[in-house]
């Protein structure tokens, strides 16, 4: 019989504290809900871009909300029931799925400082038609066109990786073969994608969405899966 009562005291300690959870995620609900309705009234159909303007108008509110120290639940202020809210995973939310491609050809173009070195920029180009109907990763469609027409031309070249940045962080030097160069290239390249990916999941877990699926797809392709909510 007392081990009855425990079991019951325990039912109910935990439905008041699901129901104390609970009440802030109604809360959090409620407030971008009447939110929400602000902004229809606010932009309606007949507003030029009205669905871009409403949802401005949205986060712009609740940021102002965030920031604010006044008490609008249970003593807490807006923020602190943001957080204490259930985090809704993408099956209840709603949600999308991205896949985003950081383009190599920019990281390669701020790499050589934006070089307008004839040769290197004729490469990109002869890249960026052959990607059309190649299989491979740009980098190494980039290196077979660059190693085509280069001539006495070295990646190496000053006008080209060689640059003042790369040279003193001992990178990229002049003394340095193409295939020194192509090595330490596809390293920084390599490295632009996983800051590109801390970056995305930074922002999107400041959204509060629960358990993103924030994938990275192939190598120095750069392709990254990611869902967020919608």
């Amino acid at each position: 019989m007392q081990n009855k009562g425990l079991v019951k005291l325990f039912a109910v300690l935990f439905g008041l504290v699901s129901i104390y959870q609970l009440s802030f995620s109604l809360k959090n609900s409620s407030i971008e809900n009447s939110v929400e309705d602000m902004a229809i009234a606010k932009y309606d159909t007949s507003v030029e871009d009205y669905k871009t303007k409403r949802k401005a108008f949205e986060v712009s509110y609740l940021d102002s909300l965030s920031n604010s120290k006044e008490n609008v639940f249970l003593g807490e202020t807006y923020a602190k029931v943001k957080d204490n809210s259930l985090k809704l995973g993408l099956d209840l939310k709603g949600g999308l799925e991205a896949i985003l491609q950081v383009s190599v050809k920019d990281i390669l173009k701020g790499l050589a400082n934006n070089s307008t070195d004839p040769t290197f920029n004729k490469a990109l180009d002869a890249t960026d038609e052959l990607q059309k109907s190649s299989q491979n990763d740009y980098i190494d469609d980039f290196y077979d066109e660059f190693d085509k027409i280069k001539g006495d031309k070295k990646l190496a070249s000053p006008d080209i990786f060689a640059t003042r940045s790369l040279s003193e962080a001992n990178i990229v030097t002049t003394g340095m073969s193409d295939d020194e160069v192509k090595e330490a290239l596809s390293k920084k390249i390599d490295e632009s994608i996983v800051s590109a990916l801390q970056v995305l999941r930074t922002r999107i877990d400041q959204f509060g969405v629960a358990s993103p699926n924030i994938q990275r797809l192939g190598t120095s392709r750069k392709n990254f899966s990611r869902i967020t909510r919608g």
